[in-house]
């Protein structure tokens, strides 16, 4: 089993959307992924991209995926967190399954007043079954701002509280370095890649010269156990200099 977490880069803020999307896709076939957990997911209705196939950037990469033939049979779910101008313009979360989803759902982060950061932040879920091996996928997108990333972490804190029966992986873009995210530690969730990678800084972010880690896989003592290796893509540029995202994205190998 393969999970891969990928801050996708917005196509307005970025450039080369075209160019990046063929190297997500790239990587995710080269990966074998089951699972895709992805930040940064945008619809524009003015995009050219949206304004061709009228899909949002996640969708747009899972045709592509099925144009290879691949996927088939794959599951998307998508849920916007930010709305910009109007209700055809967003950005949120997705999670696309090649395997059974049992339930699915999110919860919505409060948002302090008057801090850097005015975005409306959401942990997206789901409860995903591969065989007979159930387990948890938390998908998230943490603020920028210090003060709303302590409440995002407090909030996904207790969140993960009804997940603990089970194997539970919080994936995402945290915006936050390790110091930031104690809360989590203390949970009980183990930092995957303090826990395989001690030796290596683990930076991912920005993807042209990293300077800081605020990619993340957590495991819960059940889903710990089962993670063989944890390791980041997207880590070459093209031929071009581009890179797929300014951020490396996360992948993790579990042995079910």
């Amino acid at each position: 089993m393969k999970i891969l977490s990928w801050n996708i880069a917005n196509y307005d803020d970025h450039p080369h959307w075209e160019v990046r999307k063929k190297l997500i896709v790239t990587e995710i076939l080269r990966t074998e992924s089951n699972v895709i957990a992805l930040q940064e997911v945008r619809f524009n209705s003015e995009h050219p991209s949206t304004k061709e196939y009228h899909l949002n950037s996640a969708e747009q990469i899972l045709c592509d995926l099925q144009s290879q033939g691949r996927y088939l049979n794959s599951q998307i779910l998508t849920q916007p967190a930010m709305y910009y101008k109007s209700p055809t313009f967003w950005e949120g979360l997705s999670i696309i399954a090649d395997c059974d989803i049992i339930e699915t759902g999110s919860i919505f982060h409060s948002l302090l007043q008057n801090t850097s950061d005015s975005n409306k932040r959401i942990t997206q879920y789901t409860v995903c079954k591969s065989k007979d091996f159930a387990f948890s996928l938390l998908n998230t997108h943490f603020s920028y701002d210090s003060q709303n990333i302590q409440t995002n972490v407090i909030e996904t804190v207790d969140f993960l509280k009804r997940f603990q029966s089970h194997p539970c992986l919080l994936f995402g873009d945290m915006n936050a370095e390790i110091q930031e995210l104690r809360k989590l530690s203390l949970s009980g969730m183990t930092d995957v890649w303090s826990k395989l990678k001690s030796d290596k800084l683990g930076l991912s972010y920005p993807s042209s010269n990293p300077v800081k880690r605020i990619d993340y896989c957590w495991a819960n003592e059940q889903a710990a156990n089962k993670i063989k290796n944890i390791e980041q893509v997207g880590t070459t540029p093209d031929k071009g200099g581009i890179f797929a995202s300014d951020h490396f994205g996360t992948l993790v190998t579990l042995k079910i």
